[in-house]
């Protein structure tokens, strides 16, 4: 429940308990075989935000597989596992799939005033980044295939100068944050949780750059 300032809080306090954990690129790209990998010492920006949430949908009286069912509701199309092609390797997949299992919603306010063409087709352009397409270039015509399905759509968006305007009404402890990207055939770079400090919107996420899970100290109109 977005407009409960406890859900905020809990999400928050959970993201707080991997503060100063290792950023490692990739985490999920190390197995062929695609297990559902699950690391609470390392983790890159989107393993970080899926773990959390995990742990945030498993009730107090839960197991730790309850933890690995959220995880895997989170991180696979339609919840499901299978193979490499189920993984939602596109944050606009990753939205759109929880959005659909009601485990997140898109939140849009008025400051949403620009808009992104997801034109996604960077994975199957750019085999050699990952791994496991370098080993089975049959997957890529899959790949391919789904990224065919976003032509065309769009994703509103607030654009950076913006951010220093908005209040926590707007966005509001907790939420989940996607950073667009111009980079071609991609649409989300990083993403984290919104936190507000000293009235100043920050994002706790994983850092490449600093390689590890953190509260930026930027404000994130900085940050950007």
């Amino acid at each position: 429940n977005r407009d409960s300032a406890t859900e905020g809080c809990k999400i928050t306090s959970i993201a707080k308990e991997f503060y100063g954990k290792e950023y490692v690129a990739g985490t999920l790209d190390r197995y062929s075989n695609e297990p559902l990998f699950i690391s609470s010492k390392e983790v890159d920006c989107t393993t970080f935000v899926e773990l959390v949430l995990s742990l945030y949908l498993t009730p107090e009286n839960g197991c730790f597989d309850d933890v690995c069912r959220n995880l895997e509701r989170i991180r696979y199309r339609n919840g499901e596992r299978n193979g490499y092609i189920s993984r939602l390797h596109y944050i606009s997949w990753w939205i759109d799939d929880n959005s659909k299992q009601k485990i997140v919603n898109e939140i849009y306010t008025l400051w949403h005033t620009a808009e992104q063409s997801s034109e996604l087709y960077f994975m199957s352009r750019h085999p050699e980044s990952y791994p496991q397409l370098k080993e089975a270039p049959e997957l890529i015509k899959e790949i391919s295939a789904y990224e065919k399905i976003y032509n065309n759509k769009t994703r509103r968006y607030i654009p950076k100068e913006k951010i220093a305007e908005l209040s926590n009404e707007d966005i509001r402890n907790g939420d989940i944050i996607a950073i667009v990207t111009n980079i071609k055939g991609l649409d989300v770079a990083h993403i984290g949780f919104a936190y507000w400090q000293k009235n100043e919107l920050h994002l706790i996420h994983a850092s490449s750059s600093r390689k590890k899970v953190l509260c930026d100290p930027l404000p994130l109109s900085q940050y950007l």
